[in-house]
């Protein structure tokens, strides 16, 4: 039932991280890969013999994102699926951070996609089919973070964004979003610390493992199957169970 061939397939900070896997995952199916990110990546971006057609772009400057709309639209007949999955922030404690450091974690992690978002939707909405966009989404935005006041937010604001965008854009555009919990991947010590503290926070979840960059991919491979034909303004929990209530280490200690 997961057919995407000759599917077209925009992801934005796909060179590194989730956004590789994500993008790998696309390949494998066959799909045709358009990959925004500032940087150009260390190595080709491939699956069974399928290549990411990289285009440099600064999802956050306007001028730079129209011009990536513009090589796409040029490239590809059509655009089926686009993830937002840019994103991040380093952790700031929110009395101390600057006005600048805030405007620039909610302009990358909320107003860029609505942007990249409008933008394709405007090619998606004269498509004959629906067409799909996916916005990857955070446990940060569903619980407090201290250290992630402005990222948090963002991160909340961007669920929300998308729960509006799917009514909005249907039932021409499918818009889902997914709350991703502790993935590792090669940035995950700069994060997490070592290999040991990274295995402290794995026995913390309940399923007892680090969520992985491919748990991520398969997300958005369903939402943007037939599989999730009926499915919009979704946000999909991919967190591995999420964190058991703190009271529970003061009750049950042992557990």
């Amino acid at each position: 039932m997961i057919n995407l061939e000759k599917k077209s397939v925009v992801i934005t900070g796909g060179t590194k991280g989730i956004g590789v896997e994500i993008s790998k995952s696309f390949l494998k199916l066959n799909a045709k890969v358009f990959v925004l990110a500032r940087h150009k990546p260390k190595k080709i971006i491939q699956s069974k013999g399928n290549k990411a057609i990289f285009i440099e772009c600064d999802i956050r400057n306007i001028e730079s994102l129209d011009q990536a709309v513009q090589k796409i639209k040029e490239a590809s007949k059509s655009i089926d699926v686009l993830i937002n999955n840019a994103g991040g922030a380093p952790m700031a404690d929110a009395l101390k951070a600057s006005n600048k450091f805030h405007d620039a974690i909610i302009d990358l992690n909320l107003s860029a996609p609505l942007n990249v978002s409008q933008r394709f939707a405007k090619i998606m909405m004269k498509q004959k089919y629906t067409s799909n966009i996916i916005n990857i989404s955070s446990v940060t935005a569903t619980r407090p973070t201290p250290g992630s006041a402005a990222y948090g937010a963002a991160k909340g604001g961007l669920v929300n964004l998308t729960k509006t965008l799917a009514i909005e854009w249907a039932p021409k555009i499918k818009v889902n979003s997914i709350i991703v919990g502790y993935i590792e991947t090669e940035n995950s010590k700069l994060h997490y610390g070592s290999k040991k503290e990274i295995n402290k926070v794995a026995k913390t979840i309940p399923m007892k493992r680090m969520g992985k960059p491919s748990d991520v991919a398969n997300a958005c491979i369903f939402f943007s199957s037939d599989l999730a034909d009926w499915v919009t303004g979704a946000a999909l929990e991919v967190h591995g169970g999420g964190e058991k209530p703190s009271y529970l280490n003061v009750v049950q200690p042992n557990n």
